[in-house]
């Protein structure tokens, strides 16, 4: 309950839409809703009369659905996709909707969201973040041990190259210092010396 206050807590961004509705006329909002996310909002219509409003999920599935002429919704998404809010005028004269969406973390409403299938929708999202992070986690340090790795194969590189060029030294100066020898007694063999 700790994450879900943390999380209605963060800074509400709300869509609200006022639009006119002939008679006979229904009018739809759409939302992308990821799967699991809450959609929360509520509509108002100016006058009373015949009207309807549903929320409709993706594949035309009705989630919810009702005649008064304000009210509040609040519906968990089964399926990722484009949820619609619709409202119908079946009146005999012209009326103002104003539906206002929210959506997933923006519910500032804890009344609203503290359903239990609204926890779980917001719970889900918080391990989806939680596995997330531990494989960030994981791969740090991996990317750690395996710079490491490299950084003490490079030393033992360094190490090795080090004793070669010694050996390497040895060599010349003994090949030189056998020249030098070789060539004095020839010189003295030859009595140029």
């Amino acid at each position: 309950l700790a994450r879900l206050a943390l999380l209605v807590s963060l800074p509400c961004v709300a869509r609200a839409i006022t639009f006119t509705l002939a008679p006979e006329e229904h009018r739809c909002v759409s939302e992308l809703v990821p799967a699991k996310s809450l959609l929360a909002g509520d509509w108002t219509i100016s006058e009373k009369g015949d009207s309807h409003t549903t929320v409709v999920a993706p594949g035309d599935e009705q989630v919810f659905s009702n005649h008064e002429v304000h009210g509040h919704f609040a519906v968990t998404a089964k399926a990722n996709g484009v949820h619609k809010v619709c409202i119908a005028n079946n009146g005999t004269a012209s009326r103002t909707a104003t539906v206002n969406i929210k959506t997933a973390l923006e519910v500032s409403d804890h009344k609203t969201v503290a359903k239990k299938e609204h926890v779980e929708a917001i719970e889900a999202e918080l391990d989806r973040m939680k596995k997330m992070a531990v494989h960030v986690y994981e791969e740090m340090l991996y990317m750690r041990t395996r710079s490491e790795t490299m950084q003490e194969t490079s030393e033992s590189t360094r190490g090795r190259l080090l004793w070669v060029e010694i050996v390497m030294m040895c060599t010349v100066l003994l090949m030189g210092l056998w020249q030098i020898h070789y060539l004095k007694r020839y010189f003295q063999v030859k009595k140029l010396i």
